[in-house]
């Protein structure tokens, strides 16, 4: 079984190089994440003809959602998160550990002013940075960095910023005024406020020079012929950690980690966090993305699981 798996990986692997290597195409992603299938959504009140202006349902991975036409209308959520405890998803953290927790602020005294949380484990570890939330609208990522900041380890050193898109949090928005901050890596010092935003994040990321980073997100979009990202792992390169992306996603597939499969695609976007530290700073990064479409408390939980699974891959739980 071990073979079997390890042929899996590395033959995913030379696909994934192929894809990289060929030329003209260091822009294409992997196709490992599907792309939306034409769609043929009826409203609930079709005589069977297709509804263009207002489809009511769309069947993704034969789970079926509310659906706008273009995105999968996200459920209700009624959680206290800041009541809430990592307890409250998962039972991976539930070992408490010895370990120092200290707090600083980003971008102090303005309205982007977020917080990062270290925790010090008792014994020597690796460096991990967790970022979730440069979206604010992408609520399960960012919940789920407020719940991490709460968290022991036992060895190593874990920061957690979140939410890293505060003022965007409070309002429930993707954006920073009229930017999308996730496109505005590495930011610039004295520019827009989201650039001064990235650029507080772009530099503690390089002062504390992780052996991997997290960047947790959501998907929503579900358009025919774009790649549809939820439940996907983001890569823009896998140098320095192609054995645990693989193990991760074989886990997921087997029912050991997610409540649901996770895929995979690279690279990042031009000027989004992962594909700027990937390519400027050289750490491993992952962007993680939960699907808006199911309930936000399983979308916490997935994100959780994952961070779990890379902390106890890195010896730190």
């Amino acid at each position: 079984m071990l073979c079997v798996k390890r042929l899996c990986v590395l033959t995913l692997g030379l696909l994934v190089l192929l894809c990289a290597c060929t030329p003209g195409t260091s822009e294409k992603k992997a196709e490992a994440a599907p792309t939306a299938a034409p769609l043929q959504t009826l409203s609930p009140d079709s005589d069977g003809s297709p509804e263009e202006s207002a489809p009511a349902t769309v069947t993704i991975n034969g789970e079926t959602f509310a659906y706008d036409g273009f995105r999968v209308l996200e459920p209700e959520c009624d959680l206290d998160i800041y009541s809430m405890e990592p307890k409250d998803f998962t039972d991976d953290f539930n070992t408490v550990y010895e370990c120092q927790r200290e707090s600083y602020q980003l971008t102090p005294e303005t309205e982007t002013e977020t917080t990062v949380v270290r925790i010090t484990g008792q014994e020597p570890g690796p460096t991990v940075y967790i970022a979730a939330g440069i979206h604010g609208d992408e609520r399960a990522a960012w919940f789920a960095g407020l719940m991490l900041q709460k968290i022991t380890i036992r060895a190593g050193t874990l920061y957690v910023l979140s939410p890293a898109n505060a003022k965007g949090a409070k309002v429930v928005s993707r954006m920073v005024g009229e930017e999308d901050p996730n496109r505005c890596f590495p930011g610039q010092e004295d520019g827009t406020e989201a650039q001064r935003l990235c650029y507080a994040i772009f530099h503690d990321i390089e002062e504390k020079a992780p052996e991997q980073l997290l960047d947790l997100h959501e998907a929503i979009v579900y358009k025919e012929g774009r790649d549809f990202l939820g439940s996907t792992l983001i890569y823009s390169s896998l140098d320095g950690m192609q054995d645990m992306v693989f193990d991760l996603l074989f886990a997921t597939q087997a029912g050991e980690v997610t409540s649901t499969s996770f895929g995979y695609n690279g690279p990042g976007p031009a000027g989004s966090m992962n594909r700027t530290v990937t390519d400027q700073l050289h750490i491993p990064s992952i962007t993680v993305e939960t699907f808006r479409g199911f309930p936000i408390e399983r979308r916490v939980k997935d994100q959780l699981k994952v961070a779990a699974y890379v902390l106890r891959y890195k010896g730190m739980l």
